[in-house]
């Protein structure tokens, strides 16, 4: 009985969570970005304007909001008193502007690309540098200066292609961020390159 209580608890806690205050119900540029690609898709069929759509979509995610609240709420004291709870936010981060690590060399006195993420051109180390615990080092660091492990990353990396590429003596490790757009959108080729990390072969002896 105690398992399908849990089970039964975390099958409705795995249901996406919608991060919603009440006064948003009433402002026009909550999720308008979303709520205009709905309306693109089944507007026409509601019969509605977009303003009228818009404030439709807002109360009802408000109506699921409070509904999904509701469901959760008599798993609370259960979940703390057999200490049986999930952050089931550690399998939901998602973004629209994901980083792709970037490694740049200097041979000559000119740049080129070494390695990019989702790059089959530029793959060099792909193995190891897509392996889920190497890419937790990288993916998802927040701002420009990143924590000391990712620092300790571009570190390694710099002594691991100094040590194969004697032609080279300077490296860049970068992250891009570029924005995912929607299938019906246009491409958006902006990127944003963050946390450079820049060396150079003097700085790093064998």
């Amino acid at each position: 009985m105690l398992i399908t209580i849990v089970l039964i608890g975390h099958a409705i806690w795995f249901v996406p969570y919608l991060k919603m205050a009440r006064e948003d119900r009433a402002d026009p540029t909550f999720r308008r970005a979303d709520i205009d690609n709905w309306y693109e898709l089944v507007g026409g069929l509601t019969g509605l304007d977009t303003e009228r759509f818009a404030a439709a979509v807002r109360e009802g995610l408000w109506a699921y909001r409070k509904g999904l609240d509701a469901l959760r709420l008599p798993f609370r004291p259960f979940f703390r008193l057999t200490d049986t709870g999930q952050q089931w936010g550690l399998f939901a981060i998602v973004t629209q502007r994901p980083d792709h690590l970037l490694i740049e060399v200097r041979r000559d006195g000119d740049w080129q690309t070494l390695y990019r993420r989702l790059d089959p051109e530029h793959d060099w180390r792909d193995p190891v540098l897509k392996y889920r615990r190497v890419r937790g080092v990288w993916d998802g660091v927040e701002g420009d200066e990143p924590k000391g492990t990712y620092k300790r990353f571009s570190v390694w990396i710099a002594k691991e292609i100094f040590r194969e590429q004697p032609d080279v003596d300077r490296v860049k490790v970068v992250l891009e961020r570029r924005r995912v757009t929607w299938p019906w959108e246009p491409v958006d080729t902006e990127v944003t390159r963050r946390a450079e990390r820049y060396h150079k072969r003097e700085n790093h002896p064998p």
